[in-house]
């Protein structure tokens, strides 16, 4: 199986992939046999948070409108969704991962100072 690198958006996912030959598809880039990938791999990226917590009314009508009164909204289990406008992306991300045993994490660190 190849394995997925998943870079945090498209200009990261190119800088990945200017180190080895590829082959361009919709939402990600195969890389092609190389003395590092054998097999070769594939390069597919986020835009964004592709997934996000559901809105509190999802869990309870009584949530479409609430006051400072009615906090703290804990809902029993946290649900979510994909993102909108990015349901394209997403479901290719996601077949991409199902297809592999190996994902490397090639997403931003987001350490602060």
């Amino acid at each position: 199986m190849k394995p997925v690198i998943l870079a945090e958006k498209p200009s990261q996912a190119k800088a990945y992939a200017d180190a080895f030959s590829v082959k361009r598809h919709e939402g990600y880039l195969e890389i092609l046999p190389s003395p590092i990938f054998t097999e070769g791999a594939y390069i597919t990226w986020g835009i964004g948070h592709l997934v996000e917590l559901k809105e509190p009314k999802a869990y309870e009508p009584k949530w479409t409108k609430w006051s400072l009164g009615s906090l703290l909204i804990l809902p029993e289990r946290y649900e979510f969704q994909v993102a909108k406008g990015k349901y394209k992306q997403f479901t290719i991300v996601k077949k991409l991962i199902k297809g592999t045993d190996t994902v490397i994490n090639g997403c931003d660190v987001d350490i602060s100072p």
